[in-house]
């Protein structure tokens, strides 16, 4: 398939705003499509990747690179570097200019999408001595050949930013209105492969019941998620019998084990095995040969038993020198809670009582908070690296609400609410668990402006536009924070958004939404200020969330839902 083929649905994608019309000319977009293959590159791309979206590899070519590389090709450089400073976009700017070159696409056979996708990941995989000449002279070959709006999205292509406003719930919807397959269907399939080209290849193929679309071995899935319960007395109205087991504030993993073979991804589907090298160790001495479990991995203070700053849990998975060094300073426990895989048989549609006994008959325990209390409180002080989450199952409030006390007073966050019938369900927020803290929720928001300082802060950025998303990824503006940052946060700020700006509007600049911070407030308002009719007051910045992306932070429902439990506790 050609590439200014795509190209031009691009263009027609990125010129609506409206997200029905988008998905209406991706329709026509698989429509032209005759290769499989082609399909699976397109549904890539259309997102701004060549990886599937659980291989956490990058292309990693900055915009420096991209730069050298159309200069090369003859591109003024002054004249780029100024239109990039007009229109903020280095797409635009190059195909603006790219028309003033003697161009070679006029002698060169047009591009294809195989030849753009395989020269990228060509570009992906070189390293060494010598790298950035190889890597320029591929690109710059690529961009010899490309018209003006073909340079436009192979220039977004190469940044992995392609501004076209597609997402996958709107990619997936386009497949499900194509092939006439219930979305919910395709929304699940997709939460276990976490490869939306997989998908859309197989369906052209007419494979939707291939093996490689089902559960795997170190491919991670995405986490489900939990709501937020107004009250324990709501939460048992609702299930009735429930698992109640302690909330801990940690860092969500996915383990995976084949033998002696383990990897533990992070929430974000991030491989941190190498940071991790005492649970791998732990995880390789269970008794089981193919296993995939989830827990919280939680930093321990074993002169107390209580839990560690979640910041300390941060910097052992972002280490990669001097691990054993802060293995010492600071002790790391898994409470596993849940397992999807054992043995080549899928527990993800079984009900969360059948997985809990899984999980325990491997352990030979159950850490039942009636059974085993005094045991509990012995070992919150022990060595352990691996531990099942503490529990009770209950329908009586007094006893829920006597565990939820006993979870605070050992220094954990609250409680999780699991209804025992329920089914995994990958990469949702189900109303099957929930989870409740005593005061009301925080919020992961992700930064989409920054206001440059004035004062004390004329050197770092003052404040920020925070936003949260809705169920298709679009994201909705709530408040503006600038507390509860040191000096040290508003450096570390200012090192990260210099580096993804993408428009420069004077006192403020728009920076690409990946910079996630947990913030706390005073209340959430009704507000005509911003489109969403929401409103933070007073928020503060309680901790970056760098184990979290855009795709992981709050909803514009959780928001709703947290207004409305505030109004019935004032």
């Amino acid at each position: 398939m050609l590439w200014k083929d795509v190209c031009k649905i691009f263009d027609n994608i990125e010129k609506t705003t409206k997200r029905l019309e988008k998905r209406d000319y991706f329709i026509k977009l698989i429509e032209m499509v005759k290769d499989p293959e082609d399909l699976k590159k397109i549904c890539y791309i259309a997102i701004g990747r060549v990886y599937p979206e659980y291989d956490e590899r990058e292309l990693g070519i900055g915009e420096k690179l991209l730069i050298n590389s159309v200069v090369s090709i003859g591109i003024n450089k002054n004249e780029l570097l100024e239109e990039i400073k007009k229109t903020g976009d280095i797409g635009f700017a190059i195909e603006r200019l790219i028309g003033k070159v003697k161009h070679g696409y006029l002698l060169y056979q047009p591009l294809t999408v195989d030849e753009v996708y395989k020269t990228l990941r060509r570009v992906g995989e070189i390293e060494g001595e010598g790298s950035q000449k190889k890597k320029i002279r591929l690109i710059s070959g690529l961009f010899l050949r490309a018209t003006p709006i073909e340079a436009r999205y192979l220039a977004r292509l190469i940044l992995e930013d392609m501004r076209i406003g597609m997402n996958v719930p709107t990619i997936l919807e386009a497949l499900s209105i194509y092939f006439n397959i219930p979305k919910e269907r395709l929304e699940k399939i997709y939460a276990i492969t976490n490869d939306i080209g997989l998908l859309a290849e197989k369906l052209l193929k007419n494979e939707l019941d291939s093996d490689e679309l089902k559960l795997k071995l170190f491919r991670p899935i995405k986490p489900m998620l939990a709501q937020i319960a107004p009250s324990i007395e709501q939460a048992i109205l609702e299930m009735g019998k429930a698992q109640f087991e302690t909330k801990f504030d940690g860092a969500r993993v996915q383990i995976h084990k084949s033998g002696n073979n383990v990897k533990i991804y992070s929430r974000r589907l991030e491989d941190v095995t190498n940071a991790l090298p005492e649970i791998v160790n732990a995880i390789k001495g269970i008794n089981v040969d193919k296993l995939i479990v989830e827990g919280e991995c939680v930093a321990i203070d074993k002169n107390t038993g209580k839990p560690r700053p979640f910041q300390d849990i941060l910097r052992r998975f972002r280490r990669k020198y001097d691990i054993s060094k802060f293995m010492k300073e600071i002790n790391l426990r898994v409470y596993l809670f849940d397992i999807l895989y054992k043995d080549g048989v899928s527990y993800i549609d079984e009900p969360f009582k059948k997985r809990r006994e899984v999980l325990e008959s491997i352990f030979g325990y159950e850490n039942d908070f009636k059974k085993d209390r005094k045991r509990i409180e012995e070992e919150l002080k022990a060595d352990k690296i691996i531990d099942l989450s503490y529990k009770l199952v209950t329908d009586n409030p007094e006893e829920a609400r006597e565990f939820y006390n006993w979870s605070l007073s050992i220094g954990h966050e609250g409680v999780m609410i699991k209804n025992l019938n329920a089914p995994y369900t990958p990469g949702s927020r189900v109303r099957t668990m929930y989870k409740f803290k005593p005061t009301l929720e925080s919020l992961d928001v992700v930064i989409t402006k920054a206001k440059r300082g004035m004062g004390k802060r004329k050197d770092w950025y003052g404040s920020f536009e925070i936003a949260v998303r809705d169920e298709e990824g679009n994201l909705y503006p709530i408040g503006h924070v600038g507390t509860g940052l040191t000096e040290e946060d508003l450096e570390y700020l200012k090192q990260r958004i210099d580096k993804i700006i993408i428009r420069d509007l004077g006192e403020e600049v728009e920076v690409k939404p990946e910079i996630v911070v947990e913030v706390a407030y005073e209340e959430i308002q009704k507000s005509d200020k911003y489109p969403c009719g929401f409103a933070l007051r007073f928020p503060r910045v309680v901790r970056f969330r760098e184990d979290k992306g855009v795709d992981d932070i709050n909803t514009l429902d959780d928001v709703k839902e947290i207004y409305m439990i505030q109004r019935g506790r004032n």
